[in-house]
């Protein structure tokens, strides 16, 4: 049902390059990757370099969300902040409910840190980050400043 998704497929067809894998036929795959679990979405770089992972079956709207956060991860770890930062914004403004929203938060701010050394925004992304979800993982993590 979710890879049926227009919105899903449009994303997966123009910016990434899906890959089927059985489990059960390519083991060697599932112990590089410690997949234990199916759905089972590795975002890999150019290096074949995991970048970012997800493991369970999402809705579409949330695994629409998880990957402008994998899309981020792909440019931050590539070290092109400037590319990773309207990613993770856009998934706060188009999924702010989302469970990948705090986490877009939070990166959104080391992204813009790390092209800008601004610690004045990574702070104001922080401060919002622990208002508006409190209950996140990601606002613990924001507590350092």
């Amino acid at each position: 049902m979710t890879y049926l998704n227009v919105h899903v497929t449009e994303l997966l067809n123009e910016n990434f390059v899906a890959v089927q894998v059985n489990f059960e036929e390519v083991s060697k795959l599932v112990n590089e990757f410690q997949a234990i679990w199916t759905p089972n979405l590795n975002v890999l770089d150019r290096n074949q370099k995991r970048v970012y992972w997800v493991e369970g079956w999402l809705p579409p709207a949330e695994f629409v969300a998880m990957l402008g956060v994998a899309r981020g991860h792909y440019f931050l770890r590539g070290k092109k902040y400037t590319d990773a930062e309207p990613l993770y914004r856009a998934v706060l403004e188009q999924h702010p409910r989302s469970q990948f929203a705090a986490e877009a938060l939070y990166y959104k701010g080391i992204s813009h840190y790390l092209a800008s050394n601004d610690v004045e925004e990574l702070k104001e992304d922080w401060t919002t980050l622990q208002r508006s979800y409190p209950q996140s993982a990601w606002r613990i993590r924001s507590d350092i400043l």
